[in-house]
């Protein structure tokens, strides 16, 4: 009986265990030095103290909001306010031709002309529930209205906005993103809902997608979800189709995850405390973080255009990033190339190099995170990066030299300071910036080539002592 009792349980242990394994989520691999986000390669190029939690922008403009509607210009080295209009708190804006849809949670929707020299409040609508997030599909603006699910609204007639059809949803519908036939309802802890809009008079609850942990925002594109799950991480979802969604990982987030944004296989994660993170979603069953920058107050919203990133930083206001993503080739055991058009470097690999195939990467870096060393009469100038090697997710480096080439922009120095132009390692052991002394110039066309044997960090810099000294007309390296 006793040996009964125990297998019994046993079993049920088992069984137990078994249903809470298969019901985990998938968890996406970051393990591995290889896929750890590094810290140096997104840098500041500017910021405003603009109060901000959420923006919006077009073609030629960035609309921060908070009690407040702002117009700023999108160029990095002005930031110049153009207009402002003060207001109640705006939970969500869409921006289209002159108007501006402004979500006011209990004060409904308003629409504001954005044409005229100040913002301007062109017309009111209350919305039952009140007006939450909002997305635009077509002509039609849906809105997420709390605990009254969605509200369809006509934006060709944007003084009267009638009402085209509501939808009740289970859970407090927060945000909303839109793409194609479907719209996907952020819906805290009922999760996930995939509406049909095809037709907007009728529209329909196709699904919905448990998730793991509240839904606080969602962003759909390319027939997958990407959905912030605050203290739960990422989730990314494949809605091949839509009535049976099927979830490809989970990637934990050091903080709050407030929303995600899609730009060119990149997603941009706002979590909050801990910063923006940008991670490779090229395969969405194994996205790879690449980078993290730690803003000064709490990352809230994320906007991308070309390779700058807006951040509205609250509450310190509007910070503007830079990123280039890294360049990476798989060099085959007989040898490759690489090039990267960011910054005019190339790669060149020969068979004896690493003496197999292998994985290199190239990061192009900021130049404001350039480190600093002891050198006091180093002047940067130009390409600063790092490369790497890998087997697998073992680093490795080369047994013979490869040849690095760098295209140089040498706009403003005198003739003195491009002859003595030079490619520079960081030495992680002393702290310091190191000639490179197998470094050759071509002076014509400004053109730096090594053969090193060294990974890591590089970059190019002139020593002010040389460029007043007595140099040769022809730049030689150091022996």
């Amino acid at each position: 009986m006793k040996l009964k009792t125990v297998l019994t349980r046993s079993f049920l242990l088992l069984t137990v265990f078994f249903l809470l394994v298969t019901a985990l989520p998938v968890y996406a691999n970051v393990k591995g030095e290889r896929f750890q986000p590094v810290t140096d390669a997104i840098g500041l190029v500017a910021s405003a103290n603009y109060q901000t939690d959420n923006l919006a922008m077009d073609d030629n403009y960035l609309y921060p909001t908070f009690s407040s509607l702002s117009v700023v210009d999108l160029n990095p080295e002005s930031l110049k306010l153009f207009q402002k209009f003060r207001t109640d708190y705006i939970y969500d804006l869409v921006v289209n031709g002159q108007y501006a849809y402004a979500a006011q949670q209990e004060k409904g929707l308003r629409v504001f002309d954005i044409t005229v020299a100040t913002p301007t409040i062109f017309s009111s609508h209350p919305i039952n529930g009140g007006a939450f997030g909002m997305a635009l599909s077509g002509t039609t603006l849906i809105v997420t209205t709390g605990l009254n699910g969605l509200t369809l609204l006509d934006t060709t007639k944007p003084y009267d906005m009638p009402v085209i059809s509501q939808l009740a949803l289970e859970g407090f519908a927060r945000q909303v993103s839109a793409d194609g036939n479907l719209a996907l309802v952020a819906a805290g802890k009922e999760g996930v809902h995939v509406v049909d809009i095809s037709r907007p008079e009728t529209p329909w609850l196709v699904s919905t997608i448990e998730t793991t942990a509240a839904a606080e925002n969602v962003t759909v594109t390319g027939g997958k979800a990407y959905i912030a799950l605050g203290s739960g991480g990422m989730e990314i979802v494949d809605l091949s189709d839509p009535a049976k969604p099927d979830v490809l990982s989970n990637l934990p987030t050091s903080d709050f995850l407030r929303r995600v944004v899609i730009k060119d296989n990149l997603a941009y994660l706002c979590e909050k405390g801990a910063g923006i993170r940008i991670v490779n979603v090229s395969d969405p069953k194994n996205p790879i973080p690449l980078a993290i920058y730690n803003t000064y107050g709490g990352a809230w919203d994320v906007a991308v255009k070309d390779n700058n990133i807006y951040v509205a930083d609250y509450p310190y206001g509007l910070l503007v990033l830079r990123y280039t993503p890294p360049v990476e080739a798989a060099i085959p055991a007989d040898g490759g190339s690489l090039k990267s058009a960011a910054d005019n470097v190339q790669v060149t690999i020969s068979a004896d190099t690493f003496g197999s195939a292998v994985d290199f990467r190239h990061e192009p870096l900021p130049t404001i995170n350039t480190p600093i060393g002891p050198e006091p009469t180093l002047v940067k100038v130009g390409s600063f990066f790092r490369n790497s090697a890998w087997k697998n997710e073992t680093s490795v480096k080369p047994e013979n030299p490869y040849t690095l080439t760098v295209k140089t922009n040498v706009t403003g120095l005198t003739d003195r300071q491009i002859r003595v132009l030079s490619l520079y390692y960081w030495d992680t052991d002393l702290k310091r910036w190191r000639k490179e002394v197998s470094t050759r110039l071509n002076v014509e066309t400004a053109t730096l080539t090594a053969e090193t044997t060294r990974l890591g960090l590089w970059g190019v810099f002139y020593d002010r002592d040389d460029s007043y000294s007595n140099i040769p007309l022809t730049a030689t390296p150091e022996e």
